[in-house]
């Protein structure tokens, strides 16, 4: 999944003056067979603050598809899972229930 914020600068090398690194593709979590990411990896990869992929995310929410564009992971059903995606970094350290987006997901934000 590519950010498409970043893309201004991809072709640029990382250091030039007046540029901004280009951030390392985030490592997908795989979920369901299917390579995802969480709203915390895409504000990431966007260099966007806090929230604003969830804020893109409920916008279009009625334009998914559950089970294709995205998962919802309920804290009490997946509990093991968001404890350990926590202690990696890959979702908010507050978040209770999780949204993954895959790619044909991102790309219809």
């Amino acid at each position: 999944m590519k950010g498409g914020n970043v893309s201004d600068c991809a072709d640029q090398p990382s250091g030039t003056p007046g540029t901004m690194p280009v951030p390392a593709a985030p490592r997908a979590i795989r979920f369901r067979g299917q390579d995802t990411l969480s709203l915390r990896q895409l504000d990431e990869l966007n260099q966007v603050p806090k929230g604003t992929t969830f804020r893109r995310f409920k916008a279009r929410r009625a334009g998914l598809v559950e089970g294709r564009d995205f998962f919802r992971l309920d804290a009490g059903e997946h509990s093991a899972l968001l404890a350990s995606l926590r202690e990696e970094g890959l979702i908010y350290p507050s978040s209770v229930h999780v949204v993954l987006l895959t790619e044909p997901g991102y790309r219809r934000l």
